[in-house]
């Protein structure tokens, strides 16, 4: 037989033995079955959670502001005239009436005597119309007339009496003499400052509430204010202003401190605490806060059905233990762990820290 016939031939079996072998290789995948989806409901998630419960917690109003003189006055001299003497040294303290600055007294004197003068002659005049009134010498008018001389001379010496006074500038009330604002030598005008006078009996603290605070707070209220040195004395609330500050939209309050023979200085840093009476509270751990997408405060618990939802709060205190909030009642059951990776809605299945399902 011919060679190539025979070469032919092989290659055309090896074609053949090919393709029949790629028909068998479909025929056996186009027979396969498709795998079966089985459908079935999601796992639901677990959540850690715990229970609180609300009771009654006393309300407190803290605010922070810094003590303050009962009174600060600057007291001024009443007429014209050099300063010849300043006799207290400042931060004195000093009694009311207490001399704090002595003007030159120039003619007042004098004219202090000139004005008695006048009026001691005016009353022998008097005196002796008056006699003579009486006898029938002289007309009534006359004995009138010297009285009326009389009153005005004596209304002279009073003047001229306050005139001399006003050369000495005294301390109006007891307090400390905290700033000498004239020396020896200066020259005073009418309404010009000797010194700054403050009254530290009692020291008051000055500090400012939010409007809801206000509608808690009366004067008279018992309080405790508490220095930023750790000193602690109670207090008692004597003005809550009704009108807010037209900068800040808060209310300014004042309480009175009794700090018996302790010394206390105006301006330091204080903070006042005011009962305000009892509130249905939850004492929570503050890892348990979180914001809604709004930015408010809450918390996020588990309802009935176990679904999560968030509860808005407010913080009313702060404690070693954690922070009393409003806003939750009864039994809550809340979301300890994870809370912020959760939202409304979610289905979860309830957790206790414990590890057994509440």
């Amino acid at each position: 037989m011919n060679r190539s016939v025979i070469i032919a031939a092989s290659i055309l079996g090896v074609l053949l033995a090919y393709f029949g072998a790629r028909s068998l290789m479909r025929g056996s995948l186009g027979s396969e079955k498709p795998p079966i989806e089985t459908s079935g409901p999601a796992p639901v998630a677990e959540a850690m959670v715990l229970t609180a419960e609300s009771e009654a917690h006393e309300l407190k109003v803290n605010a922070k502001g810094r003590t303050a003189p009962d009174k600060v006055v600057t007291v001024k001299s009443g007429t014209a005239g050099t300063v010849i003497a300043t006799p207290v040294r400042e931060g004195s303290f000093v009694k009311k009436g207490t001399l704090l600055c002595a003007l030159d007294v120039e003619a007042r004197s004098a004219r202090v005597k000139e004005a008695e003068a006048n009026r001691n002659a005016a009353k022998v005049d008097y005196e002796a119309a008056a006699a003579l009134a009486a006898k029938g010498l002289t007309p009534a008018n006359r004995e009138a007339a010297a009285k009326a001389t009389l009153d005005a001379a004596e209304a002279a010496v009073n003047s001229a009496k306050v005139e001399l006074g006003r050369t000495q500038i005294r301390a109006p009330f007891d307090g400390v003499f905290e700033q000498r604002l004239a020396e020896a030598g200066d020259y005073l005008a009418p309404g010009s400052p000797c010194g700054l006078l403050v009254d530290l009996d009692p020291v008051i603290m000055a500090a400012e509430v939010s409007e809801a605070e206000a509608g808690l707070l009366k004067p008279g209220m018992t309080s405790t204010v508490v220095l930023a040195d750790g000193r602690s004395f109670p207090g008692k609330l004597r003005y809550v202003s009704r009108t807010a500050s037209q900068q800040t939209r808060t209310f300014p309050i004042e309480a009175e401190l009794e700090t018996g023979d302790a010394l206390v200085a105006a301006g330091v840093t204080a903070t006042l605490q005011v009962p305000a009476g009892q509130v249905p509270a939850t004492l929570i751990a503050r890892s348990l806060l979180t914001l809604s997408d709004s930015g408010q405060l809450g918390v996020r618990k588990v309802l009935a059905d176990n679904t999560v939802a968030f509860a808005p709060i407010r913080v009313i205190d702060e404690t070693p233990d954690g922070a009393w909030v409003t806003g939750l009642t009864g039994k809550t059951t809340l979301v300890a762990i994870g809370q912020d990776y959760l939202n409304d809605g979610v289905k979860v299945t309830p957790v206790a820290q414990g590890g057994a399902t509440p």
